[in-house]
């Protein structure tokens, strides 16, 4: 890159530019009209450090000239320095709000670092790193699980404090909302399918719910809204999305299974959130099922079953034939009486949306379950940072209706971006406040991320020269699969071998997918998702890989084995005896037949020969056949004289010795955190 085009982008002359480098350690002389490619990003990079260093003492010299003032300056002084923790991305008023300053004081000091921003605009880490330390504070990132957990705490809060505003005298019975949770395969969505007499686990690849499903059905003239969560361990975040918004919790476990690592998460995450709950006890139809030993197991945890004298509600049932369906219903009613379910049907609906994707055909589609109002065609509507009007809704059956009320989950079709999974849906008459959303919608529209866990882990990676890199592209059909997958990448942590998502998005892989996988020599993961037909003649004239997947585990074997292939294998050698030369019988072009005393150990045909002259190794080969006498041998122990044939460069002599050993190679597994 030339010197001047560099100086224009960092701002500066060209001649401050290269009396600047020699203080930041960049050799490159005054005259130079080009810089290497590779120093730029470096060069900025210390520039920018320069200038933050710069500006700090600069506020520095301010302090201290207040402190040399009047003593009636005192109530002026700033405050000494805090600590503060953001996310990647913080909206300016939240943090005027974590440094206790007036929005317009943070507001003045982007301003003065030229960021031109309102009180609800979003801004990056970086930027507002720079603009706390200008303010006195000391400005650290917080990791994903905390800003994770901010986010689903506040969430949470904020959707118990919408409903908690109900109007008393318009309250109405509502439908329970049930959760369906368990271990993988111990027939969670076999009862749904039974409960429901259809049969979706044919949709689903591999009979494995890869998304969160809304469906309702009707006991005694009564509404029962049941979410089927999936149970693999990839969807953990999924499930306990799932167990926020439930009122009655199924936790199925198999009767010839018994309680698994996945059911006690999902006991442990009803209790936190205190959601009462019933065990379907499965499968009692199989050969080798033992009900009472799942009572012993749930009484192991403190959870003791009704008949035995707790409060546990159990029921056993058999979802393949159809046994103990009913009686699971009437308990699942029975327990959501005691809650006294009630809503306001009159009041702005408010929800939250359970699963979300693209459309090819309709653009963003939400699955949201209507908590509190009725959710109407026309209404405007909030959804975390996305906006929209409401032109389609449809039922869990596919049927459009023209409105939806408490309980209800309900498709939406009008949204301007896809939500995240999890957020509030809100609906609003405030034209004013959707406008200004509108205008900072497609802040991050696809995401770009330098590594699974986050650019500062990514960044640690550059520490170890010698580390792979497997570099990704990962497209997904619906914002729930991709969170997940991208918590089970996250678990691979070898520090040979790093696992790099280097960006993330929703819909059809693109021609820029494909040249982005390229430009960083890696592939293009889809999940759900197909391709545009220009992206896959892209990709075969790139040669870049676009690998697809239905499945969550067979996509997760397949980068699993992926990785294994960049990891070295681990050689282990065993040190079998040494020997001296005596004889050089025979020497050919890449072979010798040599002979000698065993001085220590044994000597093994079909191993490996490493040739030592004076201490030193001058020859490693392979000793393919070994003689006593005229005889083929497979063995020669300490104090014997043998002849052997030596594989290798022919450089043996006289007196050299020889040391004989096994060596074999062993596949390593990948470490997980």
């Amino acid at each position: 890159m030339n010197v001047t085009e560099l100086a224009r982008r960092l701002k500066m002359t060209t001649k401050e530019l290269l009396e600047l480098l020699p203080e930041l350690g960049f050799d490159i002389g005054r005259r130079a009209i080009k810089i290497d490619s590779r120093l730029v990003d470096k060069i900025i990079s210390a520039v920018e450090s320069h200038r933050k260093k710069q500006r700090l003492a600069q506020a520095e010299k301010k302090v201290k000239e207040i402190k040399l003032h009047d003593d009636e300056q005192q109530s002026d002084r700033e405050p000494s320095e805090k600590v503060i923790k953001i996310p990647e991305i913080i909206i300016v008023k939240d943090l005027a709000e974590k440094m206790g300053l007036p929005v317009t004081k943070v507001i003045a000091e982007l301003m003065k670092n030229g960021v031109m921003s309102s009180l609800n605009e979003r801004i990056d880490f970086t930027t507002a790193s720079i603009i706390g330390e200008d303010l006195g504070f000391k400005v650290e990132h917080m990791s994903e699980e905390e800003s994770q957990s901010l986010a689903e705490a506040t969430t949470h809060q904020k959707l118990k404090d919408i409903l908690a505003q109900n109007k008393t005298d318009h309250l109405i019975d509502r439908a329970p909302v049930v959760v369906v949770m368990g271990h993988v395969d111990h027939g969670k969505t076999k009862l749904l399918d039974a409960i429901r007499k259809t049969n979706i686990i044919d949709q689903e690849a591999g009979g494995i719910t890869q998304h969160i499903g809304a469906y309702q059905v009707i006991k005694q003239d009564k509404l029962i809204t049941f979410l089927d969560t999936p149970g693999h361990e990839a969807f953990k975040s999924m499930r306990s999305r799932g167990s926020k918004i439930a009122d009655v919790a199924i936790i199925v476990v198999a009767a010839d299974d018994g309680l698994k690592p996945q059911t006690l998460e999902v006991i442990d995450l009803i209790q936190k959130e205190n959601i009462p709950f019933v065990v379907a006890i499965n499968k009692i139809d199989k050969e080798g099922a033992d009900v009472d030993r799942v009572k012993k197991e749930l009484s192991e945890i403190n959870l003791i079953p009704e008949d035995w004298g707790g409060k546990v509600v159990c029921a056993s049932i058999s979802a393949k034939e159809g046994k103990g369906i009913e009686d699971l219903l009437d308990m699942v009613l029975l327990v959501a009486d005691l809650e006294e379910l009630k809503s306001d049907a009159t009041v702005p609906a408010v929800g939250t949306i359970i699963e979300a994707h693209v459309d090819k055909s309709t653009g963003p589609l939400a699955t949201v379950l209507v908590q509190a109002g009725t959710l109407k065609i026309g209404d405007l509507v909030i959804v975390g940072q996305v906006t929209g009007k409401i032109r389609v809704l449809q039922d869990w059956s596919g049927q459009e209706v023209s409105e939806a009320g408490p309980s209800m989950p309900v498709k939406i079709i009008g949204l301007k971006e896809t939500p995240q999974v999890g957020d509030i849906l809100e609906v609003t008459e405030d034209k004013k406040k959707i406008k200004e959303l509108s205008k900072r919608s497609g802040y991050k529209k696809e995401e770009r991320v330098a590594g699974v866990k986050s650019q500062a882990a990514s960044e640690s990676a550059d520490d170890s020269a010698e580390a792979l890199n497997l570099n990704l592209v990962l497209k997904s059909d619906v914002l729930g699969s991709q969170e997940a997958i991208l918590e089970a990448l996250a678990h691979y942590d070898d520090p040979e071998v790093k696992l790099n998502v280097i960006k993330k998005g929703l819909g059809n892989v693109t021609d820029a997918d494909v040249l982005d996988a390229q430009s960083a020599g890696g592939l293009v993961v889809a999940f759900h998702v197909k391709n545009l037909p220009s992206a896959e003649e892209l990709a075969r004239d790139k040669g870049v890989k676009i690998l697809y997947f239905e499945i969550i585990y067979k996509l997760l074997e397949d980068i699993e084995a992926r990785l294994k292939q960049l990891l070295k294998p681990e050689v282990i050698r065993t040190q079998l005896g040494k020997m001296q030369v005596l004889a050089i019988f025979k020497t050919e072009k890449k072979a010798q037949i040599v002979g000698g005393k065993i001085l220590e150990g044994k000597v093994r045909s079909a191993t490996k020969v490493k040739v030592l002259r004076g201490g030193e190794v001058i020859a490693i080969g392979d000793l393919t056949e070994l003689r006593s006498g005229k005889e083929i041998v497979d063995e020669m122990v300490e104090g014997g004289e043998a002849g052997l044939k030596f594989v290798g460069e022919p450089i043996i002599a006289e007196n050299d010795t020889l040391e004989i050993y096994q060596e074999e190679t062993k596949e390593r597994a990948i470490k997980k955190t």
